[in-house]
């Protein structure tokens, strides 16, 4: 059986502030198969930062929620209702993870900025909303298994 193409979709474009958030979303809705190891129903926050301070201070410049419905992915401004978790970005992860070209490059990098967060060249961070065993079930461990975040399902206690 062929895999169905997954469509990405932004709700309300003309609402975000930012031109990062606004070039990450064009990005995020160009490959959706990004999001394809998430189950329907999955939604989850992105969090853009300018900097560490404002990260600890919980200021992000711009938030924007992904929602895997039957066919692909929502993208849509603010804060989900009740999401999973939220992946904190600096604007350096950004302006270099929407230069890739497929779902392996992207997790990848994002894997590195990770595990090797540098605040000049950039950085990522997850916050958990759920039990990490209900997001392993929902498809976020096979990503982060991808992106190098988690080597087997006990790491996922460390993210």
């Amino acid at each position: 059986m062929l895999e169905q193409q997954l469509v990405g979709q932004i709700i309300n474009k003309n609402l975000y502030k930012t031109d990062i958030a606004k070039s990450y979303t064009s990005f995020l809705s160009r490959f959706p198969e990004i999001f394809s190891d998430l189950v329907y129903g999955s939604v989850f926050d992105f969090a853009i930062y300018d900097s560490l301070d404002s990260y600890d201070d919980e200021s992000p410049l711009e938030v924007f929620n992904v929602f895997r419905n039957g066919k692909g992915i929502e993208i849509k401004p603010g804060s989900a209702k009740d999401p999973e978790l939220e992946l904190a970005l600096s604007i350096e992860a950004i302006e270099k993870l929407i230069q890739t070209n497929d779902k392996v490059e992207y997790a990848q990098l994002l894997g590195t900025y990770y595990n090797e967060p540098d605040e000049e060249e950039g950085w990522i961070d997850f916050k958990l909303h759920k039990r990490t065993q209900t997001l392993i079930d929902m498809g976020y461990g096979r990503f982060a298994k991808t992106a190098g975040i988690l080597v087997d399902d006990d790491d996922i206690y460390n993210i």
